[in-house]
C-alpha cells in the first residue's frame, strides 16, 4: 500500500481461512498487514508450538489474538451432559489464558439431539458466561445457518438477552445471516456493546445445502454477490467498534499459497471499507480510495503479433483496415467501425490476445484506486508526449490499460498517427464482450479484480458440459458503460490442452449475416454447427423456414428470450488460442447465447 492509512475498524482473519501450518499462516497474515487473527482450535491442536509460544510469535509479528474459535454445542444440551460441557469450556479457557485471548466463539448446537428450549439454552449460556468471567473472558454466541434450532441471528440474540450476562455476547457472521435471508435490518435493536465479534464472508448465490455452500464456496467480500457491506454497516451504526475479521472456507484457499490468500483478504477488507466509507449512515471519516469509474467502456484489444503472425491477414479478412501507426513503437491500430484492435509487432513469446484497453474516467483516480487495492501495475515505457495509459495486471495475467475519453489528455488515440490507407473503416459496432479463461484457483480473484477496481456487477453462474469436461461461466458487466467480461473455468481431461487468458473476442454488428458472408468470402473460416442443431432449433422455436435456411447457410447459432433474439457465429480457433465471435442483438436480447456453448465447444473440438 502507498503509505499508512486510517482504517474504519481493526482488521482480522481466521487462521482456518489459509492453507499451511500455523506458523506459515501467521507469517502470511502479518505480511499482508492485518491487525489480528482468529485462532482456529484445530490449528493450535496440530501445532508443535505451545499456546504461550504461539502468543509470543503473534506478538513478535505485531498480531493480536482477537478470537479463539470455535467452541461447539454448548447450549441446548441435555442437563445430564452439561457438566461435561463446562469441563470442556474450562480447559479451553485455560488454553486461552496462555494465549492471551479474551473472546471465544460459541456456535449454536447443530447436533440431532439438541433440545429446542430457549430458556434452557439461555441458562446454559449464562453458566458458560459465569465460567468465562472467572478467566476475564467473554463468549460470542453465533447462530450457525445449519444450527439445529438456532439458525438465525434474531434467535441467537433472543437467547443472549435471556442469558442476561455481561460475558455473553452476540457474534455476527455475515454469511450465516445472509444465507438465511436476513440482512442488516435483522440487527435492529441490538446494542453495539452487546456484539462480541464480527466475521465477514461473501459467496455466490447458489441453490444448495447451506452447510455445503458454507464449506466450499465462501469467499472474500467483493468476490461473491451477498450484501456483506449492508450487514457490516448495520453493525457499525449500532456502535460496534471491535475487529472485523474474515472467515472463509473454500476448496481453493485450502490449496492456495497463504501469502496470496492473505493479500486477497486484505484487499477485500479495503474494498469493504471503501463501500462503508461512502454510506453516510455509517458516519465514516475516511475514504479509502477514489470511487469506481462513472462508466467503463472498451477502447481496444491488443494482440501480440510477432514476426510470422498472420493477424494482419485475419483482420483484413474480417473487414478491419489500418487506422494508425504508433508514434514510437512497432504497434499498428486497426479499425472496423467502432471496433479497434491494436497489433503489437514487438518480439513476444508467441501470438495471442494479451491486453485490454478501457475508457474509464478519470484515469488518475483509477490508477490510485488500483494502488490502494493492491492491484499490481504494469511496468511500461512511454515516449515523450504519449498518453499515460496506466496499466494494471489482473490475477490471470491480463494487462488492462486505462484511457481517458476521446479528445482529453491521456486519450489513447493520440499515440497513433493517422494512416493514409485507413479507408472507410467498416461498420461494426464494437467489442461486445471478451471471454477470459482462468484457472479454477484464480476465478474468485479475477472476479474481485473487475468488481473492486471497475465496479462490474457479477451475474449468476452458468455451467455447461463440453466433450471432455465442463465449462463454468461467470459474466460481469459495468453498471454504466459497455464493458462486459465473461470469466470461464474449463475443466478438461488430463490429456486435453488447457488454454488460459483471452479465449474469445465477441464483436457486435448491425447485420451478422452480411458480416459473416463477407468474411467467409475473404477467406475467414467459421465453425459449421451440425445439422442436428438446426433440427433442434426448429423444434424449439418453430422458426420461419426462410430464417432457418439463412441460419443453416451461414453457420449461425441462434437464441431467443421473449422478444429478444441473438444470432452469432465463431471463427475456427486462431493462432494464439482464441476465437472471434460475430454477433447481432435484436429486440433487447441481453444475454450471451450461452445455451449454445455445448454445440460450439463440440464443434471446436475442445
Amino acid at each position: 500500500m502507498s503509505g499508512a492509512r486510517t482504517h474504519l475498524f481493526r482488521t482480522g482473519i481466521a487462521t482456518v481461512s489459509l492453507s499451511g501450518t500455523l506458523t506459515d499462516k501467521l507469517d502470511a497474515i502479518a505480511a499482508a498487514g492485518f491487525d489480528g487473527i482468529e485462532l482456529f482450535d484445530n490449528d493450535l491442536i496440530a501445532s508443535p508450538l505451545s499456546p504461550r509460544e504461539v502468543a509470543q510469535r503473534c506478538a513478535d509479528l505485531g498480531l493480536s489474538i482477537d478470537l479463539f474459535q470455535p467452541v461447539r454445542d454448548i447450549e441446548g444440551v441435555h442437563p445430564d451432559r452439561f457438566p461435561a460441557v463446562l469441563h470442556r469450556v474450562r480447559r479451553k479457557l485455560e488454553v486461552m489464558s496462555e494465549l492471551g485471548a479474551s473472546v471465544f466463539l460459541a456456535c449454536s448446537n447443530a447436533l440431532p439431539d439438541a433440545i429446542d428450549d430457549p430458556e434452557l439454552s439461555a441458562a446454559q449460556l449464562r453458566a458458560v458466561g459465569e465460567l468465562a468471567a472467572e478467566f476475564g473472558a467473554t463468549v460470542a454466541f453465533e447462530a450457525l445457518a445449519w444450527g439445529r434450532h438456532v439458525d438465525r441471528v434474531g434467535t441467537a440474540w433472543d437467547i443472549v438477552r435471556r442469558a442476561d450476562h455481561a460475558a455473553v455476547t452476540l457474534a455476527v457472521d455475515t454469511f450465516h445471516m445472509l444465507a438465511r435471508g436476513d440482512d442488516g435490518a435483522a440487527l435492529a435493536g441490538v446494542p453495539g456493546d452487546r456484539i462480541g465479534f464480527v466475521q465477514v464472508a461473501d459467496a455466490p448465490v447458489l441453490d444448495m445445502n447451506v452447510l455445503e455452500w458454507s464449506r466450499h464456496f465462501r469467499c472474500f467480500p467483493g468476490q461473491g454477490t451477498l450484501d456483506v457491506t449492508g450487514v457490516v454497516a448495520a453493525v457499525l451504526r449500532a456502535g460496534y467498534r471491535g475487529p472485523v475479521s474474515l472467515e472463509i472456507f473454500s476448496d481453493v484457499v485450502r490449496e492456495a499459497d497463504p501469502y496470496v490468500t492473505a493479500r486477497d483478504g486484505m484487499r477485500s477488507l479495503l474494498f469493504l471499507e471503501d463501500g462503508l466509507a461512502r454510506r453516510a449512515s455509517v458516519g465514516a471519516s475516511v475514504t479509502v480510495a477514489p470511487p469506481v469509474p462513472a462508466r467503463t467502456d472498451v477502447a481496444f484489444v491488443e494482440l501480440a503479433a510477432p514476426t510470422g503472425s498472420r493477424y494482419s491477414e485475419l483482420l483484413t479478412g474480417l473487414g478491419f483496415r489500418v487506422a494508425g501507426r504508433h508514434r514510437s513503437k512497432p504497434v499498428v491500430r486497426w479499425r472496423n467501425g467502432g471496433a479497434d484492435v491494436v497489433l503489437n509487432e514487438q518480439p513476444a513469446p508467441g501470438p495471442g490476445a494479451t491486453a485490454l484497453g478501457l475508457v474509464a474516467p478519470s484515469v488518475p483516480d483509477v490508477a490510485e484506486r488500483a494502488d490502494v487495492l493492491l492491484w499490481p501495475a504494469v511496468d511500461r515505457a512511454r515516449g515523450t508526449g504519449e498518453a499515460g495509459l496506466p496499466g494494471v495486471t489482473s490475477p490471470s495475467g491480463l494487462h488492462v490499460f486505462v484511457s481517458a475519453e476521446p479528445g482529453l489528455t491521456d486519450d489513447w488515440h493520440t499515440d497513433f498517427l493517422p494512416a493514409a490507407e485507413s479507408g472507410s473503416g467498416g461498420d461494426w459496432l464494437g467489442l461486445d464482450h471478451v471471454d477470459i479463461t482462468v484457472a479454477e484457483d484464480e476465478l474468485n480473484q479475477e472476479i474481485s479484480f473487475f468488481r473492486t477496481l471497475f465496479g462490474l456487477r457479477p451475474e449468476n453462474p452458468e455451467e455447461y458440459m463440453q466433450p471432455h469436461g465442463r465449462l463454468r461461466i461467470r459474466a460481469l458487466r459495468a453498471e454504466k458503460g459497455g464493458l462486459r467480461v465473461a470469466l470461464q473455468v474449463s475443466d478438461t481431461g488430463a490429456d486435453e490442452p488447457r488454454r488460459y487468458g483471452i479465449t474469445q473476442l465477441a464483436f457486435a454488428t448491425h447485420d451478422v449475416v452480411a458480416a459473416v458472408a463477407r468474411a467467409r468470402a475473404d477467406g475467414v473460416e467459421f465453425l459449421r454447427p451440425p445439422e442436428n442443431y438446426y433440427v433442434d432449433l426448429d423444434a424449439r422455436f418453430a422458426l420461419e423456414p426462410g430464417v432457418l435456411t439463412t441460419l443453416r447457410e451461414h453457420g449461425l447459432l441462434y437464441d431467443r428470450v421473449g422478444d429478444g433474439e441473438f444470432l452469432h457465429a465463431y471463427t475456427l480457433p486462431l493462432e494464439g488460442g482464441f476465437s472471434v465471435e460475430l454477433l447481432e442483438r435484436r429486440g433487447g436480447y441481453d444475454g450471451y447465447g450461452s445455451v449454445n456453448a455445448p454445440v460450439r465447444l463440440a464443434t471446436q473440438g475442445r
